[in-house]
C-alpha cells in the first residue's frame, strides 16, 4: 500500500489540470507523462486516468469532515 501525501497529490493533480489549459508541446507532454507517472506510483495504480480518480477521490473533502464543521 503506498504512502500518501494529500497535500502532495493535490499539487500534482493541480499542476495536471493546468497543463490541460497549456499550449500543447513537446514539453508540456513530457510534463504530463511525468504527472502521470507519479500520480500512478502515489495512489498504487498502473493506469494513468484511473489512478487521476484515484488521486481525485482521495484529495476530495470528506462529508464528515464538511458536518463536524458546521
Amino acid at each position: 500500500m503506498p504512502l500518501i501525501n494529500p497535500t502532495e497529490l493535490r499539487r500534482l493533480v493541480t499542476e495536471l489540470e493546468a497543463l490541460d489549459n497549456a499550449q500543447a508541446g513537446p514539453e508540456t507532454e513530457r510534463r504530463r507523462e511525468d504527472l502521470h507517472y507519479t500520480i500512478c506510483v502515489s495512489t498504487g495504480i498502473r493506469e494513468p486516468a484511473r489512478a487521476v480518480e484515484q488521486a481525485r477521490r482521495l484529495i476530495a473533502p470528506r462529508r464528515e469532515a464538511l458536518t463536524s464543521a458546521a
